[in-house]
């Protein structure tokens, strides 16, 4: 591929605010003027320059602005790091579904187990009902909704915790309802 040199002349103030704009987006004023170009007279695709990365390893640059509002999304959202909360940044971006933190998975780890308590007793007051028909004036209306109260809690629960992570990274306008 052959490479070329574009020229042009700035006057102190273009120059000092094309330096100022390129900084603040933290590309090099040579890479943000090929964008530009690239923009406004796209590159045949026959032709492009895009090259695929050989390795498992993207590096992006960041201002230290951005670096900053990043490591505070990171540690707010629950995620070790930077990179964790990036690379499940383009993950929800790339396939649009949930990308769960370790304290998210957890959290329905929990809830499972909580769903599998319920369950057990739901099958003790079936038995209770359907085999010892005499022994059922001990299960009251009270016992029945506080189970419910109890499944609806969690279906509450998890589906708090899916728009919440929806939201975070903008997968889905309408809220997750199960």
């Amino acid at each position: 591929m052959n490479e070329h040199i574009v020229k042009t002349r700035l006057s102190d103030t273009e120059k000092i605010n094309w330096q100022g704009f390129c900084q603040s987006c933290g590309i090099s004023q040579s890479n943000m003027l090929r964008m530009m170009i690239n923009r406004v007279a796209p590159i045949d695709s026959a032709n492009s320059s895009f090259q695929e990365v050989k390795t498992n390893r993207i590096t992006i640059r960041f201002t230290s602005d951005n670096l900053k509002k990043i490591a505070y999304k990171a540690k707010e959202e629950g995620y070790p790091n930077q990179s964790n909360w990036a690379r499940a940044n383009v993950l929800a971006s790339l396939y649009r579904e949930p990308v769960l933190t370790c304290e998210e998975v957890n959290s329905l780890r929990e809830s499972n187990r909580q769903l599998a308590a319920i369950g057990r007793n739901l099958n003790q007051i079936a038995r209770v009902l359907n085999i010892e028909f005499r022994e059922s004036d001990k299960i009251t209306k009270d016992m029945i909704e506080m189970l419910e109260n109890k499944i609806d809690h969690h279906k509450q629960k998890v589906n708090d915790l899916l728009n919440k992570n929806c939201q975070r990274w903008s997968i889905t306008d309408a809220p997750f309802t199960a």
